[in-house]
Protein backbone atom coordinates (compact mmCIF):
# COMPACT_ATOMS: atom_id res chain seq x y z
CA UNK A 1 0.00 0.00 0.00
CA UNK A 2 1.47 3.37 -0.93
CA UNK A 3 1.28 6.50 1.19
CA UNK A 4 -1.41 7.97 -1.04
CA UNK A 5 -3.66 4.93 -0.48
CA UNK A 6 -3.64 5.12 3.32
CA UNK A 7 -6.51 6.59 5.25
CA UNK A 8 -6.98 7.42 8.88
CA UNK A 9 -9.99 5.11 9.12
CA UNK A 10 -9.53 2.39 11.75
CA UNK A 11 -9.03 -1.11 10.43
CA UNK A 12 -11.83 -3.56 11.13
CA UNK A 13 -11.24 -6.12 13.85
CA UNK A 14 -10.25 -9.60 12.70
CA UNK A 15 -9.97 -13.05 14.22
CA UNK A 16 -10.43 -13.34 17.98
CA UNK A 17 -10.64 -9.57 18.37
CA UNK A 18 -13.82 -9.55 16.29
CA UNK A 19 -15.48 -12.22 18.45
CA UNK A 20 -17.62 -11.58 21.48
CA UNK A 21 -16.35 -12.82 24.83
CA UNK A 22 -18.97 -15.59 24.73
CA UNK A 23 -17.81 -16.73 21.27
CA UNK A 24 -14.16 -16.81 22.43
CA UNK A 25 -15.16 -18.81 25.52
CA UNK A 26 -17.09 -21.33 23.41
CA UNK A 27 -14.19 -21.75 20.98
CA UNK A 28 -11.69 -22.19 23.81
CA UNK A 29 -13.94 -24.76 25.46
CA UNK A 30 -14.18 -26.67 22.20
CA UNK A 31 -10.38 -26.72 21.93
CA UNK A 32 -10.05 -27.97 25.50
CA UNK A 33 -12.51 -30.81 24.93
CA UNK A 34 -10.70 -31.81 21.74
CA UNK A 35 -7.32 -31.84 23.51
CA UNK A 36 -8.70 -34.11 26.22
CA UNK A 37 -10.22 -36.46 23.63
CA UNK A 38 -6.87 -36.68 21.82
CA UNK A 39 -5.01 -37.16 25.07
CA UNK A 40 -2.82 -34.10 24.52
CA UNK A 41 -4.32 -31.91 27.25
CA UNK A 42 -2.22 -30.91 30.23
CA UNK A 43 -3.33 -32.95 33.23
CA UNK A 44 -1.72 -31.26 36.22
CA UNK A 45 -2.27 -32.83 39.59
CA UNK A 46 -1.40 -30.96 42.76
CA UNK A 47 1.65 -33.21 43.13
CA UNK A 48 2.97 -32.54 39.61
CA UNK A 49 2.30 -28.80 40.05
CA UNK A 50 4.31 -28.86 43.28
CA UNK A 51 7.22 -30.56 41.52
CA UNK A 52 7.06 -28.08 38.62
CA UNK A 53 6.95 -25.13 41.03
CA UNK A 54 10.12 -26.27 42.77
CA UNK A 55 12.22 -26.46 39.59
CA UNK A 56 13.08 -22.72 39.32
CA UNK A 57 14.11 -22.68 42.98
CA UNK A 58 16.38 -25.69 42.54
CA UNK A 59 17.96 -24.19 39.42
CA UNK A 60 18.37 -20.81 41.08
CA UNK A 61 16.32 -19.08 38.39
CA UNK A 62 13.35 -18.17 40.62
CA UNK A 63 12.78 -14.46 41.19
CA UNK A 64 14.05 -13.37 44.58
CA UNK A 65 11.71 -10.74 45.98
CA UNK A 66 12.91 -7.93 48.17
CA UNK A 67 10.56 -7.05 51.00
CA UNK A 68 9.68 -3.78 49.20
CA UNK A 69 8.78 -5.68 46.00
CA UNK A 70 6.67 -8.16 47.95
CA UNK A 71 4.82 -5.34 49.73
CA UNK A 72 4.16 -3.54 46.45
CA UNK A 73 2.87 -6.74 44.82
CA UNK A 74 0.64 -7.41 47.82
CA UNK A 75 -0.84 -3.92 47.59
CA UNK A 76 -1.69 -4.47 43.93
CA UNK A 77 -3.65 -7.59 44.75
CA UNK A 78 -6.24 -8.40 42.06
CA UNK A 79 -5.89 -5.12 40.20
CA UNK A 80 -4.40 -6.66 37.06
CA UNK A 81 -5.44 -4.86 33.88
CA UNK A 82 -6.89 -8.05 32.48
CA UNK A 83 -9.43 -8.07 35.32
CA UNK A 84 -10.54 -4.50 34.54
CA UNK A 85 -10.83 -4.95 30.79
CA UNK A 86 -14.34 -4.95 29.40
CA UNK A 87 -15.49 -6.45 26.10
Amino acid sequence: MSQTDSTDAPRPLRGFAAMSADDRRKLGSKGGRTAHQRGTANKFTSESATVAGKIPHERGTAHKWTSDEARAAGRKGGTASRLRRED
